[in-house]
């Protein structure tokens, strides 16, 4: 089976000479959730923004249903079928929650836009504020609107960068469950994440990235128990 989408051996940093992803290789099926798990500053965001165009691969591949992405310009991911939802700056937070989807609608061709009112079906928070300004969105609304921008591009693969950062233990498990009903939606998820215990939740597999690369790859389930997760993740020895 074709790799929804795969990194393989990829180098790559912000400075050349000093390298952040040291030959990453990890591949999400299609219909999969996968975490990309790690300490601080192994590269996992870094890992996400170049496969978005964000930063300089050296070597190595990124492929997108098996078609290679590597050096594709970040304004046209979009077009190629890979979504990425930031940490911040993900909204127009002076637009209405409307304006925002439309917004994001004008950017794409008409072929590959989604229906805003599906994006209210899947999140229903977002079609009662709907003409609210989304700065005055609580933090899981935003977060559930930059997903729904995302996806007005139908995307096959959507890729998240610390979805979780600032939201309270509630407004995660609201935000997560969405996730999962964009999953059973069609859509591929790759998933970085500092908050272990909720990713593992929600994840089918898990990948640990350490100094630049794969480190423990496996089912969110069994690493969920495994003592290697701490020993890795946390610095216990």
């Amino acid at each position: 089976m074709t790799a929804a989408l795969e990194f393989a051996a990829v180098e790559g940093g912000y400075e050349p000479g000093l390298p952040i992803l040291r030959g990453a290789s990890l591949a999400v099926a299609p219909g999969e959730i996968v975490a990309l798990l790690g300490p601080n500053g192994v590269g996992k965001s870094t890992l996400v923004k170049a496969a978005a165009g964000l930063v300089p691969i050296w070597s190595g591949r990124v492929l997108l249903g098996g078609r290679d992405i590597t050096r594709v310009p970040a304004h046209r991911m979009v077009q190629e079928g890979l979504g990425f939802v930031p940490q911040t700056d993900n909204i127009f937070a002076n637009l209405s929650v409307l304006e925002n989807l439309q917004l994001a609608a004008a950017l794409v061709p008409k072929a590959r836009r989604g229906d805003l009112d599906r994006m209210f079906e899947l999140f229903p928070d977002l079609q009662r504020q709907r003409k609210l300004p989304a700065g005055r969105l609580s933090g899981g609304q935003r977060q559930m609107l930059a997903v729904a921008r995302a996806l007005v591009a139908t995307p096959s693969v959507l890729m998240l960068d610390e979805p979780s950062a600032g939201l309270s233990p509630l407004l995660v498990g609201v935000v997560f469950e969405r996730l999962r009903a964009v999953r059973e939606a069609g859509v591929t998820i790759l998933l970085v994440e500092q908050n272990v215990k909720a990713a593992l939740a929600i994840a089918d597999r898990a990948v640990v990235l350490v100094e630049g690369r794969e480190r423990l790859v496996g089912r969110a389930a069994d690493l969920a128990d495994d003592p290697r997760l701490a020993s890795l993740y946390l610095g216990v020895h």
